[in-house]
């Protein structure tokens, strides 16, 4: 396996060419999520996606695994030895040089300090010279390249942290330099005079830190900013007849779905989770909550990916079904209150959403009445996403209604790993918590070692089938990213799975 090309843009993606303005430019964009540390090796998305990391490996906007601070990499003959050549001319925002032996030490704490790359077996880490990188693994492992692509995988200097290994400040290579971090309100970032590709044509960026969708709108419509990411669809639509903005909708692979605690009565019974599949009505969920944005959820892969089992069809809506499942699990209403029971105790669990989603706890409210027409009562905690992610981990919940990226790595295998394989789902509560189920066990940790893609596909086709069929998950539709730009800037393009914002791209007009 030899991948070579030769790119000359920042966070591997595409440059306008524009000439930059002579007046001093800030661009200010609004997002939702906080970096819950300014440390890239333990959060790497933050710093990725605006710029100011760089790994190895990057992500086009196809999804493909392209060259980004390595240049090529090849693999010897057993799978065991991965050899990357780094790319020349790229300094650190210190002004130190990237070498190998530099990646080595930011790799290694990485290793330490991630949870990332817990599935994969690395053996060691070499500076064979200067411009070379040898990553030896204890077995055979193909996926190396796709994993290096992420943000905990960033570059460096070993300035960024202190003697105890605590970061003081994150020194990559990126377009963009880390300035200042204000927890919960911003970011700001300032223009690496010395980047090794095409610069950013803007001075400043400030990254506002705003998890209300509401205030974001009230930003955009001021002029305070001028992109807003991820729009939720009933705010979105406003925005697409309307002069002065554009709206970008890009489908990504990203899932609404319901995690069931699958070892807590009611959902340690696999027919009262199909129960709630056939209780919930997918179509209402996208035209009331979604605008009519979206597709009805099947597997965990949206329909336009590779890696969809194309066969898997959605569960159809069908209360008679739902309420068969139930009875045949022994909940029944004897009562006639229009909720079943069993064993003299009311059907009654709780669901768990957070808001920085806007569309989810709207979302959980119609999952609530589908369900009641079913007999299932069900009571909404809505949060922020640290304080239910606080709740969920320690299994004190029934049912959690999330938002979950399957292609962060851009590979099946950490998905597949973290969320259906028991090594995952005994620790990780994003997925199927706490199930199991030894094919599909052995059919992931075959895909691993497996080269040829077709086979892989095959492998991960069944996985697929058989959650759907156990649904230890329920998947509910997926996403399509609502970016809101006004027309002061150009050069924004949304990414397909929010890799990078590619911001050095993007200039006022």
């Amino acid at each position: 396996m030899l991948f070579i090309a030769v790119l000359t843009l920042g966070c591997t993606g595409t440059q306008t060419g524009i000439q930059q303005s002579a007046k001093p430019t800030t661009l200010t964009l609004a997002a939702q999520w906080e970096p819950k540390t300014i440390d890239p090796h333990e959060y790497g998305y933050t710093g990725q996606r605006i710029g100011y990391t760089e790994s190895l490996t990057g992500v086009d906007y196809e999804g493909k695994v392209i060259p980004s601070l390595a240049t090529d990499w090849s693999v010897s003959p057993d799978g065991k030895t991965w050899t990357f050549t780094l790319r020349k001319g790229v300094v650190f925002h210190d002004g130190t040089p990237f070498t190998a032996e530099a990646m080595k030490k930011s790799l290694e704490r990485s290793l330490t300090k991630s949870m990332s790359f817990a599935a994969v077996p690395i053996a060691g880490i070499d500076a064979s010279d200067t411009q070379t990188l040898v990553v030896r693994m204890n077995k055979s492992f193909l996926l190396l390249p796709a994993y290096l692509s992420r943000g905990e995988a960033s570059a460096l200097s070993s300035s960024s942290w202190d003697a105890n290994g605590t970061i003081i400040k994150p020194i990559g290579t990126g377009p963009f330099m880390f300035d200042s971090w204000k927890p919960k309100e911003e970011i700001s970032l300032v223009k690496n005079p010395r980047y090794w590709g095409t610069g950013a044509l803007v001075d400043k960026v400030v990254y506002r830190i705003i998890p209300e969708a509401l205030t974001r709108n009230m930003l955009l419509k001021s002029d305070e900013i001028q992109l807003a990411v991820i729009m939720p669809p009933d705010i979105a639509v406003g925005y697409m007849n309307q002069s002065g903005f554009t709206v970008q909708q890009q489908s990504i692979p990203r899932v609404r779905m319901i995690s069931f605690n699958n070892i807590k009565a009611p959902f340690n019974d696999a027919r009262v989770r199909q129960a709630v599949n056939y209780a919930i009505d997918r179509d209402a969920l996208i035209t009331s909550v979604l605008e009519g944005i979206g597709t009805p959820g099947t597997g965990l892969f949206p329909p336009d990916s590779y890696w969809a089992n194309k066969s898997i069809q959605p569960y159809p809506y069908n209360l008679d079904k739902a309420r068969q499942l139930l009875a045949d699990a022994g909940w029944k209403d004897t009562n006639g209150d229009g909720i079943v029971e069993k064993d003299g105790n009311p059907f009654r669990v709780k669901l768990l959403t957070y808001s920085e989603r806007a569309e989810l706890p709207p979302m959980a409210e119609v999952i609530q009445q589908q369900l009641k027409k079913a007999g299932m009562d069900m009571e909404i905690t809505v949060g922020t996403s640290t304080a239910t992610e606080g709740i969920f981990k320690t299994g004190e919940y029934d049912m959690y209604l999330m938002g979950r990226g399957v292609l962060f790595t851009p590979d099946p295998d950490e998905i597949m790993m973290t969320d259906y394989h028991s090594s995952g789902t005994s620790k990780n509560a994003y997925g199927a918590f706490r199930w199991n189920n030894s094919r599909v066990d052995s059919l992931i940790e075959q895909a691993r070692t497996t080269q040829d893609l077709s086979a892989r596909k095959a492998m991960y086709d069944e996985v697929q089938s058989i959650v759907v069929a156990e649904t230890p998950v329920a998947y509910l539709n997926y996403y399509v990213n609502l970016d809101i730009t006004n027309d002061k800037i150009s050069g924004y393009r949304s990414h397909t799975n929010e890799y990078c914002y590619h911001l050095e791209n993007v200039y006022f007009v």
